[in-house]
């Protein structure tokens, strides 16, 4: 921290950061609003601005971004789209640089409406893209384009190509990503393995390529006594059209930025500085758009940079006992002393070398971890044992990726064999991935940090480097282990009950202040693999590792094709379900699904249950009552759905699946049995989405509900939830909440149950 005070442009670079920080909290950026223009034809112009080819659906799409974008028609369309994307059809493949009227169908980008969910809208809006256009067809095309990038494009497609000849199909397209960028073709099992494994960043563009490609290249003019001024801006040149021709990502940006200045300060008799030229770069990253605050990539790349500028030299002072600025770099040498070394002191070479082996890992680690559970959730225990064995590598297969290149262009067939070395690597590397994850505590799912956390975790960190030239080994990483419990920390107390959107369906999730959890229901007719997008980020984000109980209500797909993914890839996932709950109804109104999803958590080790009336389940001060179905019960599946009546102190609230019919009725004169006419429950989960044929007005006025909860689908085919309903809550005079409105409802308890509190995901 010293160091950065005495910095100039690491102070305005940071009081830069807060200037701009404090302005996107007061006045946010909105996201440009296409609800009106969502999902109709359009014809526009633009620029193509850049173009690769993605895997889709197992078929090769060409995906290309069209800047300076003017719709032609609707005129209707807000004049806020100035950047779109577009998937092509029918081989079109426009240039570089030229113009081109296309048309097709706009598609709105969706914003999270759950905690834990993918954020498109806001992702997108950081890139400065508003739209995408489907089924995009070009009209008409300019005869100019750029020439330059055009061709570098080409040369990118030529060198891919090379690749797919000298690789196997799985390390060609891992090649793709680290040399050229190209991740749309990235094999998807290969990407989960390394990203589970938390050496995903090895398929970016980064420093590393920067290191082996630009300065080797320096190097090689300098040894051919290239004059100075021409090395300097051939090799700067040459990274700024690999940038270009990699797709410039936030990390090669970076990377470009600091190399740039980092030859220059030499050219200039200056002394390179490695915070002040991240600054610089960060500077003006931030310049050109103020949302990268928001992007995952931009913080792991700047937070990496800092941690090896500034955590680093303290952490090898604690670590290793040395700094690396005084520390000489060698292993054991029986020759270099007289009568050569004792075993003792080549044993202590090997612990120091170790240390300072894992020292930069564990920096970078520590630093970063921040942005890792607040854009992943989890972190991989062993990620930093496998960055110190597999990232000296990574230089290697590099080079020889290179090297292959090379020679396929001098003689094709020699490509496939000058790949070997990089393919044995590639190999090892997945060996062990895949051994690391079957070790026990490979994934932990801590779950998203609240902002006071990280705010206090920071502040400790900048104290330990402040302070521990002052301090003892011991105290410094005492420090860092109060600083580690802080952030992984998750404090409870009272209930916590979240109705999550998920379109036309249902998921409510239950946490009681004894770490316990429970989901009732879990499922989507309108959102397509809602388990995979909606609910397993929703629990990740909460630090729900493992969940008690599995309530099925029944067996509508609306209920339970989410958990049927949550059951069926739970080592996968790394969510453990404990117990498997379903409605103890008769043989005859089971049907095939039941039978299947039965089967299934059997076979993953899940205890199946069978609830009927009467049955009761208590932990701590939660206290769950099914009130329906009857045992065996032979009745239409919405009929003979699961009803759960929950206690909670003084709280109460009645989750009733798709109830209807004789089952409504039914539970109503359970009702009666459980509470006076005065008390009332505080919470109802308004039956079958809000259907006019459920929750009729005898049933309201027994449970006489305080809030009541309804989860449908925006703009669903039935109308939910409908007119007749919403007047009859309204005259019960409870508080009425919808997802489709205002996304995921999160209501919090006091540990009495007197005191309630309801927030919406979206904030309506």
């Amino acid at each position: 921290m010293r160091g950065v005070m005495r910095r100039p442009v690491c102070l305005i670079g940071l009081a830069f950061i807060v200037l701009i920080r404090l302005y996107l909290y007061l006045h946010p950026l909105p996201a440009a609003e296409l609800e009106d223009a969502n999902k109709c034809g359009v014809i526009l112009t633009g620029q193509v601005d850049k173009k690769e080819y993605r895997i889709s659906n197992n078929q090769e799409i060409l995906v290309f971004y069209l800047k300076e974008v003017q719709v032609v028609q609707p005129q209707t369309i807000p004049s806020e789209i100035k950047n779109v994307i577009c998937y092509a059809v029918d081989g079109q493949e426009p240039k570089m640089g030229s113009y081109v009227r296309v048309q097709g169908k706009l598609y709105a980008f969706d914003g999270a409406t759950n905690p834990g969910e993918f954020d498109a809208r806001r992702y997108y809006q950081i890139l400065d893209i508003q739209a995408r256009i489907q089924n995009t067809v070009i009209v008409e095309e300019t005869a100019s384009y750029d020439r330059f990038r055009e061709g570098l494009y080409r040369l990118r497609t030529y060198l891919s190509a090379l690749l797919d000849v000298c690789f196997e199909e799985k390390d060609a397209s891992i090649m793709k990503a680290v040399l050229l960028g190209e991740k749309g073709g990235l094999d998807e099992e290969t990407k989960e393995l390394y990203q589970l494994s938390g050496i995903i960043h090895i398929l970016s563009i980064s420093g590393l390529h920067i290191s082996i490609i630009g300065m080797g290249l320096f190097k090689i003019l300098h040894k051919v006594r290239c004059n100075k001024i021409i090395n300097v801006i051939l090799s700067i040149a040459l990274m700024y059209c690999y940038g270009i021709m990699t797709g410039m990502s936030i990390s090669a940006y970076r990377a470009i930025m600091m190399f740039g200045i980092h030859i220059a300060a030499g050219l200039f008799g200056r002394t390179y500085d490695m915070l002040t030229a991240m600054a610089i770069a960060a500077i003006s990253v931030l310049f050109q758009q103020p949302l990268y605050l928001y992007h995952s990539g931009f913080l792991f790349s700047f937070g990496a940079i800092l941690a090896i500028g500034i955590f680093l030299p303290v952490v090898e002072e604690n670590f290793s006992g040395q700094s690396r600025t005084k520390a000489e770099l060698r292993f054991c040498d029986h020759k270099s002393e007289p009568g050569g070394r004792k075993p003792a002191d080549c044993v202590q070479g090997i612990i120091s070398r170790t240390r300072r082996l894992i020292s930069p890992s564990l920096a970078v680690s520590i630093v970063t971890l921040p942005v890792y559970l607040c854009f992943y959730y989890e972190y991989p225990l062993y990620s930093l044992f496998l960055n110190v064995l597999l990232l000296p590598g990574m230089g290697l297969i590099l080079s020889d990726g290179i090297f292959s290149l090379l020679t396929a262009m001098y003689y094709l067939p020699l490509g496939s064999y000058a790949a070997m070395p990089a393919h044995f690597l590639l190999a090892f590397y997945e060996f062990c991935c895949s051994i690391v994850l079957r070790l026990p505590k490979s994934r932990n799912i801590l779950g998203r940090p609240e902002n006071w956390q990280i705010a206090v975790y920071i502040l400790i960190l900048c104290i330990a480097v402040r302070y521990s030239h002052k301090w003892s080994r011991l105290m410094f990483w005492q420090w860092i282990l109060l600083a580690l419990l802080c952030i992984t920390m998750r404090y409870r107390s009272g209930l916590q009950i979240t109705f999550l959107d998920v379109g036309q369906g249902d998921c409510i999730y239950l946490a009681g202040e004894k770490g316990d959890r429970y989901l009732i229901d879990g499922g989507s007719s309108s959102k397509s693999d809602v388990g995979t997008y909606q609910i397993l980020p929703f629990l990740k984000e909460e630090g729900a590792d493992t969940l008690d109980a599995v309530f099925v209500t029944h067996m509508d797909i609306d209920h339970y094709n989410g958990l049927q993914m949550l059951v069926e890839e739970m080592v996968q996932n790394g969510v453990v379900i404990e117990n498997l709950i379903l409605p103890a109804i008769g043989a005859e109104s089971r049907g095939e699904a039941y039978a299947e999803l039965e089967a299934l958590a059997l076979r993953q080790g899940i205890s199946v249950h069978y609830i009927h009336r009467g049955e009761t389940l208590c932990r701590g001060n939660i206290k769950f009552t099914c009130l329906h179905p009857e045992k065996g019960a032979e009745q239409e599946s919405n009929e003979a759905s699961v009803v759960l009546y929950l206690e909670y102190g003084a709280f109460s609230a009645l989750f009733t699946g798709d109830l209807e019919g004789s089952g409504e009725e039914a539970v109503r004169q359970q009702l009666k049995s459980l509470m006076t006419e005065e008390s009332g429950i505080t919470v109802l989960k308004v039956a079958h989405h809000g259907s006019r044929n459920s929750t009729k007005e005898a049933f309201l006025e027994t449970a006489s509900p305080k809030l009541a909860i309804i989860s449908a689908g925006k703009n669903n085919r039935y109308g939910h939830p409908h007119e007749e309903l919403l007047d009859r809550l309204e005259r019960t005079g409870c508080h009425i909440y919808q997802t489709k409105v205002g996304g995921a409802v999160t209501i919090r308890v006091t540990q009495s149950g007197r005191r309630v509190r309801v927030k919406t995901f979206l904030g309506e």
